[in-house]
């Protein structure tokens, strides 16, 4: 599945879509991996989603930013 779609499991201990993770970075207000996990409670098991945690954080804010 494209890593761009909401429906995209990020996190699979976790089974955490991309839409959940962006709905917890509006949540929490996270601006940090470290800040995401600790918060969200995600990519702190294996770690092996923390690549795609940071991508979405760092698209979250990109887009957030130029759509002002």
């Amino acid at each position: 599945m494209d890593k761009t779609s909401p429906e995209y499991v990020v996190c699979l201990c976790r089974k955490t879509t991309r839409r959940q993770v962006e709905e917890a970075i509006e949540k929490t207000g996270a601006r940090t991996l470290k800040d995401l996990c600790e918060k969200a409670n995600i990519g702190d098991k294996c770690g092996g989603c923390r690549e795609d945690l940071d991508m979405i954080l760092r698209e979250y804010y990109e887009n957030k930013e130029s759509a002002l």
